[in-house]
């Protein structure tokens, strides 16, 4: 084991994930492999916090140690830090291999050693300062910033090293509520910045615009809007500002991921028109009214789309958006309204426009089965399928008719089946059913969801073909 080269230990430092007990014991069999895991430790030494007070304050007494001599004593004489305690230096520089800087956690070590009392708002300043300063000056290569706590007023930008360690960011996590001065500040280093996560908005943010308007290759945009109260919607365009900064990068996103708000006119209507790169789009709503942006969604118009994950849509819309896709369509997640005067049609769509479909969830009912049956016979790379019985209360659709065209026509690459709402499954249809499955290659992995037919018989059965090897996987989605 002693003897295995650097690439291996990478490859097996994937294995343990988050888990960084077998990290540390790696770090004492010799020192190439101390050089390698301490590196994948530092890298983002936060993801092994589990927000653990007590590891947050254990990190934190380490990094503290990092600080310059000047820095120990500007602490040391506004009472924050013992001098004594801070004499051992790190033999390496553990800051250095950190490409990954969570403010949050930050806050979280200053309010544990000084409390949250508005008495020690001074001290929090300064130790706050100095680890900012810290990290602009030992880390390298920053690649991500998460930047959330609209307390923050330090302008990173002018700590020295900040010009070394900043210009290199690929991903920001942040709020609009930072001040816009901190913003404006990154922008005049931060031009690399490949993905932004925007986590809930509260008004529009001069310097964000402008962070976003720089950049030279943004094909990530994630905006998270939150429901506050409703002097928080006083105008419709409250979000202009941040819509055009991002319409300006419509031939670069390719991922865009928004949860909506009716009473937000967010993304603009040209977004739908203009981003004709996306090839994941994930749009979410707040609002409980079912269809309210069937208007905007209309304007979609998205020829490369790989992923699409939609919610409160009607049909129409839905199979208007599919039919615009040039193919490479893959991944449906979709939230609609069943019509039966529109469902076989968007099946039909979704079999036409969507060779290549992996993943796909349907809302169907009997009269679609004619439908469905084309879909597994023509989408061949189709390996995931949920369906939902439209049918409620006591009106219970044909579950013996569905299994059967499932075992039947489903390509040789469907693995997992998950079945929701009414479907009315006997014993013998699922026995049938699992015996006929058993003449396949791949074992199944079989979910339900809201299942009420399904009895402890029915389990029994399930445990019978799982230890045959039948069944890989046998899931209660309401007992997850």
């Amino acid at each position: 084991m002693a003897t295995l080269n650097k690439d291996i230990l990478l490859y097996i430092s994937q294995e343990f994930g988050n888990n960084s007990n077998p990290l540390f014991s790696c770090l004492l069999i010799n020192k190439l492999w101390f050089e390698t895991f301490v590196s994948i430790l530092w890298k983002e030494p936060w993801k092994f916090l589990n927000e653990s007070q007590e590891r947050v304050f254990l990190l934190f007494n380490t990094i503290i140690l990092h600080l310059s001599e000047d820095s120990k004593k500007l602490l040391a004489s506004q009472g924050i830090l013992n001098l004594s305690s801070l004499q051992q230096k790190p033999l390496i520089n553990y800051i250095s291999y950190c490409n990954k800087l969570d403010l949050n956690f930050v806050n979280i070590y200053i309010q544990l050693l000084t409390g949250s009392s508005e008495e020690f708002d001074y001290q929090r300043y300064f130790i706050e300062q100095e680890i900012y300063k810290l990290f602009m000056s030992k880390c390298l290569n920053l690649r991500y910033l998460k930047l959330e706590n609209q307390c923050f007023n330090h302008q990173l930008h002018h700590f020295p090293g900040a010009n070394t360690c900043l210009p290199e960011l690929v991903h920001l996590q942040c709020t609009t509520n930072v001040d816009s001065e901190i913003f404006f500040g990154l922008s005049l280093i931060c031009k690399k910045i490949e993905k932004i996560s925007l986590i809930s908005f509260l008004n529009e943010n001069l310097g964000l615009n402008r962070l976003i308007d720089v950049q030279e290759n943004l094909n990530y945009f994630r905006f998270e809007i939150d429901r506050f109260k409703e002097k928080n919607y006083k105008r419709k365009d409250t979000c202009k500002g941040l819509g055009n900064s991002i319409m300006k990068h419509s031939n670069n996103i390719i991922h865009f991921k928004v949860t909506l708000d009716y009473e937000i006119d967010f993304p603009p209507i040209e977004f739908y028109q203009k981003f004709i790169n996306l090839k994941t789009l994930s749009l979410y709503n707040n609002g409980r009214i079912r269809n309210c942006f069937d208007s905007r969604f209309l304007f979609l118009n998205c020829p490369k789309l790989e992923i699409l994950q939609i919610g409160r849509v009607s049909q129409f819309v839905l199979s208007n958006i599919i039919s615009k896709t040039e193919g490479s369509l893959w991944y449906i997640r979709a939230g609609y309204t069943y019509d039966e005067n529109q469902s076989k049609e968007l099946i039909r769509t979704i079999y036409q426009y969507c060779p290549d479909l992996c993943n796909i969830y349907l809302v169907i009912d009997d009269q679609d089965f004619e439908e469905l049956q084309q879909l597994l016979m023509k989408c061949k790379n189709l390996f995931e399928i949920i369906l939902q019985s439209h049918k409620r209360g006591k009106l219970m659709s044909n579950g013996s008719i569905l299994l059967d065209l499932l075992v039947r026509y489903a390509p040789i690459n469907l693995e997992e089946i998950e079945l929701v709402s009414n479907w009315e499954i006997t014993v013998n249809d699922l026995e049938k059913f699992l015996k006929n499955w058993a003449h396949r290659e791949n074992p199944l992995e079989f979910r339900i969801r809201h299942v009420p037919s399904i009895t402890d018989e029915h389990l029994k059965i399930l445990d019978t073909y799982k230890e045959k090897g039948i069944i890989k996987l046998f899931k209660n989605m309401e007992k997850s």
